[in-house]
């Protein structure tokens, strides 16, 4: 033999796009599958499944990081929604702003 190796990569180390197994589990995360619907969709492509841990390991990680986009956006808003609440006078005697939340779309109640 000539004794030849080559490690041939499945994707390029230096792409800063997501990994594919990150977008396979992200793919089905936003569509409230599982992973047996990971599984099923990637045997219709003849793909082999991720590993158990593999799934794992990424679901765990795209949720953490989802959960802290979401806390940021809320937090943001939250912002956003006390400035706009002192722009308009709107502060309670003590001094801490005050929001309207609207519930049910008919009936608007003032909260603290």
């Amino acid at each position: 033999m000539c004794h030849f190796q080559e490690t041939l990569w499945a994707e390029d180390p230096e792409c800063k796009k997501m990994p594919v197994n990150t977008a396979a589990v992200s793919g089905i995360m936003k569509i409230d599958g599982g992973i047996a619907n990971l599984e099923e969709f990637l045997s219709t492509l003849d793909i082999p499944p991720l590993s158990s841990n593999t799934y794992q390991k990424e679901h765990d990680n795209i949720a953490t990081a989802w959960e802290k986009v979401a806390e940021n956006e809320m937090y943001c808003a939250t912002m956003e929604e006390k400035h706009s609440a002192v722009q308009a006078g709107e502060v309670g005697g003590d001094g801490i702003p005050m929001l309207t939340v609207v519930v049910d779309g008919l009936l608007g109640q003032e909260i603290i």
